[in-house]
């Protein structure tokens, strides 16, 4: 009996001691659970609150790019308290900061732009419009030279062989170069109109400074009458150094750094760096005398320049040669206006931009008073002297009644540059006819355009989840 007792006894015990066991063990397997489950709430937490961080942070930095894209931001000075004044609109949006900083030993002199919320940062990168589209004479639509030219290239890549890949002409359209002939503005029984014929055989000759050379694949030689024309399927006379039919062309937002719609942020900045921006009104004649006044009345500082923003119609014809020398590079705009020069300019030292954002290249006509009938009989008639006989010229070298129609800029006689032409005038038909010697400079154009270029982010710059910005 006693045996039996104490069995029972170990049996209880031992009964005990497992659903001791099971509870200790469902205890920490309910604490467990618990704290996988806290663990989660907290994690959950977190990654809401770090959700909600990060979207107040991008609204502040979405706000300062939306400000950026619209009014534009001044950093030419590296002064970062004046450019985030520019962003005030956009500072402790959604109780975010905005900070600015530049790119330590940038060539392109890139900033960062970041918006901090908590402990959480995005941010993106802006550059400056880098003038892409390099060459000595640029255009979005066609162009013709007539006569003697003789440039000075783009130097661009150095190959093995140390010769250079020259760029001279860029264009939308197409290019041709031909001589001049008997009958084109000019009377068969002048002596002297003879004589001038003697002399007007074209040229296109492509030189560098000193010792460096293109190399012969990229260098256009054209005389003894020939004509070398971008339609010729041969491409025999046109090398790389000129581009024709060129695909998405956006000059203005490759030299500005907005896109063309946007000009007048552009014109805005302008004005607000000391710019002098006029209207001829429609009359060609009112354009010379204030951009003469820019430039004598300009400051001599190495690190200036001269801005003159033209609305309307611009002729820089004289009978002698313009007085439009200047140290200090000229950047001269020229809006929804025909650009003219009759005589001789010596020497141009910067930049002439023409655009078209209000005027399609078909309303030029008018601005040089031309005429076409409906059989395409093309007449001028223009109250301004020295304008008829420009168009006189047009349409009598430029035969065909549409191209004729769309040419915003015409130069009759010498003219010699340093810096670089741009004409921004989609489907437009450039002429020069006489003695062009362009010769681009980097410096001169990057000079011309300072304080002008837009900063823009980088649109695969964008990041986010950084550590947080350190103050001071």
């Amino acid at each position: 009996m006693k045996y039996t007792r104490k069995h029972e006894d170990e049996q209880g015990i031992a009964t005990l001691a497992v659903v001791a066991s099971v509870a200790l063990i469902t205890l920490l397997i309910v604490l467990g659970v618990s704290r996988r489950a806290v663990n989660d709430i907290q994690q959950t937490q977190a990654r809401v609150k770090t959700e909600q961080s990060l979207s107040k942070a991008w609204a502040a930095l979405d706000c300062a790019v939306a400000k950026i894209q619209h009014d534009g931001i001044e950093l030419s000075n590296n002064d970062i308290a004046q450019a985030l004044e520019q962003l005030f609109p956009c500072q402790n949006v959604a109780q975010s900061q905005l900070w600015l900083a530049p790119w330590p030993n940038s060539e392109r002199r890139m900033w960062h732009l970041y918006a901090t919320h908590a402990q959480q940062q995005v941010g993106v990168t802006l550059a400056k419009a880098t003038g892409a589209r390099r060459s000595s004479f640029v255009t979005s639509g066609s162009a013709a030279f007539y006569g003697g030219n003789t440039w000075r290239p783009v130097k661009g890549k150095k190959r093995e062989d140390g010769l250079y890949e020259c760029h001279s002409i860029m264009a939308g359209g197409d290019v041709m170069i031909r001589p001049r002939t008997l009958g084109e503005n000019q009377s068969k029984s002048s002596e002297s109109s003879k004589n001038e014929e003697e002399k007007s055989q074209n040229r296109f000759t492509v030189r560098l400074d000193g010792s460096d050379e293109c190399a012969p694949e990229y260098k256009t030689e054209v005389s003894e009458y020939t004509v070398a024309d971008s339609r010729d399927e041969t491409g025999a006379r046109l090398k790389k150094d000129v581009q024709t039919n060129v695909e998405n062309m956006n000059l203005f937002n490759d030299y500005f750094g907005v896109p063309r719609a946007q000009w007048k942020t552009v014109k805005a900045q302008f004005e607000r760096q000391g710019g002098t921006v006029f209207s001829t009104y429609g009359d060609p004649s009112e354009c010379y005398e204030p951009l003469l006044n820019a430039v004598l009345s300009s400051p001599s500082s190495e690190s200036a320049n001269i801005k003159v923003w033209v609305e309307g119609p611009c002729d820089l014809s004289r009978e002698q040669n313009a007085a439009l020398k200047s140290d200090v590079p000229i950047l001269l705009v020229v809006q929804d206006g025909i650009l003219a020069l009759r005589g001789g300019m010596d020497t141009f030292n910067g930049v002439i931009y023409q655009f078209n954002p209000t005027l399609t290249a078909y309303g030029f006509a008018n601005q040089w008073g031309m005429h076409i009938s409906e059989t395409g009989q093309i007449s001028c008639s223009h109250p301004n002297n020295n304008i008829q006989e420009l168009c006189e010229m047009i349409t009598s070298t430029v035969t065909n009644p549409d191209q004729a129609s769309r040419v915003p800029f015409w130069f009759h006689g010498g003219f010699i540059t340093k810096g670089a032409f741009i004409t921004d005038v989609p489907d437009g038909h450039s002429v020069v006819y006489g003695s062009f010697q362009p010769t681009y400079s980097d410096e001169t154009v990057q000079q011309s355009f300072k304080g002008l270029k837009q900063w823009r982010p980088l649109g695969n710059s964008y990041h986010d989840i950084k550590p947080p910005y350190e103050e001071g």
